[in-house]
């Protein structure tokens, strides 16, 4: 495990890096010390790579304010027993003892996509930059923020996981999200809290500024269980659920989480909740216009003028309301999907569109073309995409999302994203 964090580390960190290694002379390409006591002062991060009955003694020979942060690792603390619960207050007290503050233990480590820090056990670093920055105790959805950042060209610029917060806790590092200007979107994914009311102050202060996406984890009994063993901590979010703030976007899964945070880095914000639905199937329309007022969206009826323009491109086959109907007229979608799209934006009678592109749609580049050339100009409303196609046409939806207009693969995780950019619509786009 040292070696892998060594070698990703080396490979695009760029400020100063050491290696402690009692045996070897080199990890990585990196000269090896013997112990941290040959390291210099003013270490900003010591990552621990060593068992957990090894962490006190390693914390107990830094000198005093040498090192500022201690990444722990390793597992084996109170998510086990009471008595790992007992070394791990003894690990807490012995960094605060020589100025240091810890963040874990049981964690799968933290990213600083900016700086290129994968202080992390995700084989790979996401596309860095202004973006999104996330906070867990879980190493698995720090896993998933990278595949998915990675599938998707997705700018991560932080990620933290806490694990049992030993020491640095939720609230601290929500507080630095509020603050930092490489902080667009913020997504947390948590199941406990140590200290709920300085989590529900810092929670409001930071969605008062940026879209907060909060995805509760162990809120039934079983969960709750379950997050016990996982974390050993005994604050659970159920507790929170009535005090929650209502400018946060409340997301079921962490995968619901990543979808919505896709959505409000790559499109402006809904000014209203009336949106308009353009497809090619009446059935697909219809699902969508289901799931959209469910979420809390109207799918007006259209005026008389915007009927009749709309009736300028299409057969008089066509639905012209609202689901907006091509029919399956395939090879001329890359003409008329830009067309209707004017027409819907420049309206002042919608807020947001959803796209449909499925089946035969999904196989032409050039509609993908055509809907990705449509975003690249600057529009009055968002748009997000529902597509619907075999995997073989996975290339034409990333014509698309090139073009920062985000896709998704089912109508459900389609209509959350989109709910996600009128939810936050109070905040500057």
């Amino acid at each position: 495990m040292g070696n892998l964090f060594m070698r990703r580390l080396a490979a695009e960190f760029r400020g100063a890096l050491y290696a402690v290694n009692p045996s070897e002379n080199e990890v990585a390409g990196v000269v090896a010390h013997r112990s941290v006591e040959e390291l210099p002062d003013g270490i900003d991060l010591l990552i621990s790579l060593v068992p957990a009955a090894s962490l006190i003694m390693l914390v107990e020979s830094c000198r005093k304010f040498q090192v500022r942060f201690l990444l722990a690792i390793p597992s084996g603390f109170a998510e086990v027993s009471s008595e790992g619960g007992a070394v791990q207050q003894r690990l807490a007290s012995a960094a605060r003892d020589r100025g240091m503050r810890v963040v874990g233990p049981n964690i799968v480590g933290v990213m600083n996509g900016v700086i290129g820090l994968n202080a992390s056990m995700m084989p790979e670093l996401p596309p860095g930059g202004r973006g999104l920055s996330c906070l867990t105790q879980s190493g698995g959805f720090g896993m998933a923020l990278s595949m998915y950042a990675l599938d998707h060209d997705v700018r991560v610029a932080k990620f933290c996981d806490l694990g049992n917060n030993s020491d640095l806790d939720v609230h601290e590092v929500l507080g630095h999200f509020a603050e930092d200007p490489d902080t667009r979107v913020v997504g947390l994914f948590l199941e406990s809290i140590r200290n709920p009311a300085a989590f529900l102050h810092a929670l409001e202060k930071t969605a008062t500024s940026k879209p907060v996406i909060l995805t509760p984890v162990g809120v039934t009994s079983a969960g709750r269980r379950a997050s016990l063993a996982h974390l050993g901590i005994s604050e659970g979010m159920a507790q929170l659920e009535h005090e929650l703030p209502k400018n946060i976007i409340r997301a079921d899964t962490g995968l619901d989480l990543l979808h919505c945070a896709k959505a409000l880095m790559w499109q402006r914000r809904a000014r209203g909740h009336r949106v308009a639905i353009l497809t090619g199937t009446g059935g697909i329309g219809a699902e969508i216009t289901d799931l959209a007022l469910g979420s809390g969206m109207e799918v007006p009826g259209f005026s008389a003028r915007l009927i009749e323009r709309l009736r300028e491109h299409l057969p008089y086959y066509a639905s012209v309301q609202n689901p907006v109907d091509c029919t399956p007229i395939w090879w001329d979608y890359h003409k008329i999907y830009p067309l209707v799209l004017d027409a819907l934006s420049e309206s002042g009678e919608v807020d947001l569109v959803i796209v449909s592109v499925t089946d035969v749609a999904a196989t032409l580049p050039e509609l993908a073309a055509a809907i990705a050339g449509w975003a690249h100009h600057a529009r009055p409303i968002p748009i997000v995409v529902y597509w619907g196609a075999r995997h073989r046409d996975f290339e034409n939806m990333k014509i698309i999302e090139r073009a920062a207009v985000p896709c998704y693969r089912s109508t459900r995780e389609t209509v959350r994203a989109a709910a996600a950019l009128f939810e936050s619509s109070d905040l500057a786009n």
